[in-house]
């Protein structure tokens, strides 16, 4: 799974490609953003193809739940922001299981 840092209700395990640096300042801004509620959130930072990957695992009650459209723009201006802000590369926002495989819904 990686290196791992902790900040309250915050796992983000960080694999090789990013470094320690990168996944601090991931986690600060997701929780300084609000994206962080009561329950525990693990979250895995991988380096694929020249762009970083951020897995979020999805409760397993919406697997079957299809995106809306308006998720979707969600997300693709959450990686946009993440691109300039945080990573300067690419990114790429996953829905996974909690074993980090992919749930594909996009």
């Amino acid at each position: 799974m990686g290196d791992r840092i902790d900040n309250g209700n915050l796992s983000v395990y960080f694999l090789e490609g990013i470094n320690k640096e990168k996944a601090i300042n991931f986690a600060k801004y997701w929780k300084n953003n609000g994206f962080v509620g009561e329950r525990q959130q693990v979250i895995q930072l991988e380096k694929e193809n020249k762009r970083v990957v951020v897995k979020l695992i999805e409760r397993e009650l919406y697997h079957n739940d299809p995106i809306t459209i308006n998720e979707e723009a969600m997300l693709q201006e959450l990686e946009r922001t993440l691109k300039t802000e945080i990573f300067h590369q690419d990114v790429e926002i996953m829905i996974t299981d909690n074993t980090f495989r992919p749930i594909i819904k996009r």
